[in-house]
């Protein structure tokens, strides 16, 4: 599996192809920019000297054996793809990557908080909005790409920082624990509607037309109506944490956070997906160099400890 590549080599695996970009060489040459990708985890890789005929058969979803040779670039490893071979009669759902905890115990995690609220009014929308996509609640990424983009991402994003905002009111205790809990919960449930499918997503016509933010506002707005909560001021102070949780409207929020709660949740979600990012680089790089760089962390380079051998 690809998470047993450690070492340059000859390679033989069983992958599905997650990026397929079609490029040229200088000399106008078609090669494959790649991401290939099983259950364990992903490798960049490139395949050379193609054919036009050749590029355009391989596809985004093809779950193909890779033979060739892995090599060190960058301080990454890099396959160097020599021959793929179609295995159409294979599911691609094994070749994709799952979240670290099982659906059913995220589930009883969230619920778990969601019981520990004691604003009626919040818990109740949480409960229902997480009720009403609770299949697609635990299945879908946080992310097309870059963080939590696997299988149940959104579930143990959500979590994850669910956690954080827990330790957080704690050592706040002014903060509105149960405006924290609720908005880490939903920040990304539109992500549902913005995403096309739990294995790779694309944008749909909502993704792209409205984004996740304001789908979520949207839904806080209806299950309020529905539930004769829509005049509370935690609905509104809830629609705001989700409306301002990108922390600037550069990144995509609508506002800047204007309270203390919503400042929380702006900072634990970069939080948590640039630690995701951090640590996805040092897993492919080896103990004692530095990674690729990061687009997604300003260009930055990730250095790996020499003792960290995980």
């Amino acid at each position: 599996m690809i998470k047993d590549i450690k070492d340059a080599g000859k390679y033989k695996i069983m992958c599905m192809i997650s990026k397929c970009d079609q490029s040229k060489t200088n000399k106008g040459t078609p090669y494959l920019n790649m991401i290939l990708e099983d259950a364990s985890g992903v490798i960049d890789a490139k395949f050379w000297n193609l054919t036009e005929e050749q590029a355009n058969q391989y596809k985004v979803g093809m779950v193909v054996e890779a033979m060739g040779d892995v090599i060190l670039y960058r301080n990454a490893l890099q396959f160097r793809v020599q021959r793929l071979i179609e295995h159409p009669e294979e599911n691609i759902t094994d070749y994709v990557r799952q979240a670290p905890m099982k659906a059913n115990e995220m589930q009883r995690e969230v619920h778990q908080y969601i019981v520990s609220m004691k604003d009626e009014t919040l818990k109740l929308v949480t409960e229902t909005i997480i009720s009403r996509y609770q299949k697609d609640y635990y299945t879908y990424p946080a992310a097309t790409r870059n963080h939590h983009n696997f299988v149940g991402g959104l579930a143990y994003h959500s979590l994850s920082m669910a956690r954080l905002a827990d330790h957080i009111a704690k050592q706040y205790p002014y903060l509105d624990r149960d405006l924290l809990i609720s908005g880490t919960l939903l920040h990304d449930v539109g992500k549902i509607v913005e995403f096309s499918d739990p294995v790779l997503p694309e944008y749909t016509a909502q993704g792209n037309l409205l984004g996740h933010i304001s789908i979520m506002n949207c839904c806080i707005d209806e299950v309020a109506h529905e539930l004769g909560k829509e005049n509370e001021e935690s609905i509104l102070l809830l629609k705001h944490m989700i409306l301002s949780h990108h922390g600037k409207q550069e990144f995509g929020s609508p506002v800047s956070p204007m309270i203390p709660e919503a400042e929380v949740l702006s900072i634990i979600d970069d939080l948590d997906a640039r630690l995701f990012m951090m640590r996805a680089s040092q897993e492919t790089t080896e103990p004692g160099k530095f990674g690729p760089r990061v687009f997604a962390l300003e260009g930055r380079m990730v250095y790996r400890r020499k003792d960290d051998k995980e």
